[in-house]
């Protein structure tokens, strides 16, 4: 009698991956229990072969490195290098740790991916792509003039590092050959710190934020245009009197990286104008990692504009994409893309739950939430391989912590504040640990300053309340908050920067007696901002300040008053429930505060179309001229 072999259980990619058990040959059109528990995409692939990312990874460098001595070893003729090929293939560009390969021709044997008409840009061949030792020219944006001497001072001074994108062996007038915008984002980024010209800044920012827009109209490769919008949103101008720029310019960035295939490297020539080859490996890997970069700072730019921001799950087209897209690029940005991830999912599990007017069943249900995606922060903690992107776990711990505030009956209860301490205070650690070690903080990028004042926030408003000596960890507190505000000195690069106003703000709330209180000087502990998910908590006591500080700015924004005195205002859709709470139909009084009958705990009842029209957030959170006065007066 023949014995039939035995046929082995199905197991999902995931799960095959991890070499962990899996049940779903239960029944295959139920995800395993595995991936429900970690909310991952459960697929069975029959072709599926499990690949060892670690080796693949150390693979890539050691290859990385044999390409750096050919190159070093060859001794290329920079004028036989034509300007196109500073960039890898089509509109792709190299990101720095993998653009060595640039400079080599087809004798290597690394022949190139594509023709090179198709990376050139419009127009006649620039100079030689590396720039030899050439000195910069100077350059012109209609009435700022840049000397070659500033330029060179300007290109790759401290900023790479946290955004090693760029190629510092090409030399400026390569990169002005390239692409005016690209040159002229780097220089705009780089003039906020340029003592030599201190007026520079100010004067590009409305001329370099223009070409932004524009550049979806040029005739350059689109992996310039990508690179500039990544350091414009990276280190965005201070508004002063412009309209906020950043949350459109972020969605561009998303689309021109999306129109042009790089959400899927491996298909990315699909995408392409003209008939060209499939990607290289290589290649995938430098369109994955700047696809990365995109996604890192859309994210980011929706949760520092209070909105909920679209996840890789869908953005991507097929189950197994981002997986693919997790092992082909470096484990650091990884772990970013995983703790952006989460506290994408966490928004929008907290806009299913509610939070406009919460019950006790809905703060309860809150707080179980908040425990999981907790949970999820201290499983991506325990993979993480650099020590440095330490900063990023802070900011999603924080980030999801920060709802705990849209709490009110079980604010205290839950235990949140003790934890909410120590991740605030670990936070602003690592930041003044970060300045030490770099001598200043004028190069910290956007998610740093968010980073900051959201942990001074959570502390300010926790040692102001009446829970403050109920056993807390104050005096680390109130350390940690005051460290804030010498931080805040060191990052400011402008008087109406968001580093500066939060000095002016936080130095304020300090040292009132009104902020976060009633009339008769009891506690308010509800949030009166509830729309703007993380935000809240920060606009919320901006508008605390507002009320003391600036009255009247604050009742001509809102525009509820009349000659004849307080208006009513517009109780939205949906807040029937607060109302029945509340016991009555709130009023703002002169000064813009609500009043009603009962004590007011739950929803701040404002017009919806104010809302929509506010533009506070980020270098737009304060809508107001810092106080020069205050900058050296703090406590």
């Amino acid at each position: 009698m023949e014995v039939l072999p035995k046929k082995g259980k199905k197991a999902c990619t995931m799960c095959r991956q991890q070499k962990a058990k899996c049940d779903v040959w239960r029944d295959e059109s139920v995800p395993c229990s595995r991936c429900r528990k970690r909310n991952l995409e459960c697929t069975v692939d029959d072709s599926f072969t499990r690949e060892h990312k670690r080796r693949r990874y150390i693979a890539l460098e050691h290859e990385n490195e044999r390409w750096r001595q050919l190159q070093t070893s060859q001794q290329l003729n920079p004028d036989s290098v034509p300007i196109a090929l500073s960039t890898a293939a089509t509109e792709l560009g190299v990101p720095s740790v993998l653009k060595s390969d640039a400079q080599l021709d087809d004798s290597q044997g690394l022949s190139l991916a594509y023709p090179q008409y198709h990376l050139a840009p419009a127009g006649p061949t620039p100079a030689p792509m590396m720039g030899g030792n050439d000195p910069a020219n100077s350059r012109s944006l209609k009435s700022v003039t840049v000397t070659g001497g500033e330029i060179d001072d300007l290109f790759f001074r401290h900023y790479a590092s946290f955004l090693p994108i760029l190629d510092a062996q090409i030399k400026p007038n390569s990169y002005y050959a390239q692409s005016p915008f690209l040159f002229w984002a780097v220089i705009g980024v780089a003039s906020r710190s340029y003592s030599r010209n201190p007026t520079l800044q100010t004067a590009l920012a409305q001329e370099v934020t223009e070409m932004a827009f524009l550049s979806v109209l040029s005739t350059c490769a689109p992996w310039y245009t990508i690179q500039g919008l990544l350091l414009l949103l990276t280190w965005p101008f201070p508004k002063e009197n412009r309209p906020d720029v950043t949350f459109p310019l972020s969605g561009m960035l998303l689309h021109v990286a999306m129109q042009n295939g790089f959400h899927i490297p491996m298909s990315s020539h699909e995408f392409s104008r003209v008939k060209i080859p499939a990607s290289s490996d290589l290649d995938m890997v430098r369109r994955s990692e700047l696809w990365a970069h995109c996604v890192l700072v859309y994210q980011r730019s929706c949760v520092t504009k209070g909105q909920s921001p679209r996840n890789l799950v869908s953005l991507a087209q097929d189950t197994i994409q981002r997986q693919v897209l997790f092992d082909k690029i470096a484990p650091h940005l990884v772990q970013k893309l995983r703790c952006q991830e989460v506290v994408g999912k966490c928004s929008e599990e907290v806009l299913e739950n509610g939070f406009r007017a919460m019950s006790l069943d809905q703060e309860l249900a809150l707080d179980i939430l908040l425990r999981k995606y907790e949970g999820e922060v201290d499983d991506i903690a325990l993979q993480a391989v650099v020590d440095d992107e330490k900063y990023h776990l802070l900011l999603c711990r924080m980030a999801i912590q920060s709802f705990h505030f849209y709490k009110n009956q079980t604010l205290v209860s839950s235990g949140c504040l003790p934890r909410l301490i120590v991740t605030a205070c670990n936070l602003i650690d690592y930041v003044q640990g970060l300045a030490d070690r770099m001598g200043s903080l004028f190069m910290a990028p956007v998610q740093i300053s968010f980073g900051l004042l959201l942990a001074s926030m959570s502390l300010l408003r926790i040692l102001k309340s009446d829970y403050a000596s109920s056993g807390l960890d104050t005096s680390r507190a109130q350390a940690s908050f005051f460290a804030t505000i010498n931080l805040a000195k060191q990052m400011s690069t402008d008087r109406s920067d968001t580093a500066a106003k939060m000095i002016t703000v936080l130095n304020q709330l300090w040292i009132s007696s009104k902020a976060f209180r009633k009339s008769d000087g009891s506690e308010y502990t509800a949030l009166r901002i509830r729309s703007r998910l993380i935000l809240s908590q920060i606009l919320d006591a901006v508008w605390w300040w507002r009320d003391e500080y600036d009255p009247n700015g604050r009742a001509k924004m809102q525009g509820t008053e009349s000659v004849d005195g307080p208006s009513r205002i517009n109780i939205p859709p949906g807040i029937e429930a607060g109302r029945a709470v509340i016991g009555t139909d709130p009023t703002l009084d002169a000064r813009g505060i609500i009043h009603s009958s009962r004590p007011l705990q739950g929803e701040f009842q404002i017009n919806e179309d104010y809302l929509t029209n506010f533009e506070w957030m980020s270098d737009e959170i304060f809508s107001f001229p810092p106080d020069a006065s205050l900058l050296n007066n703090l406590p």
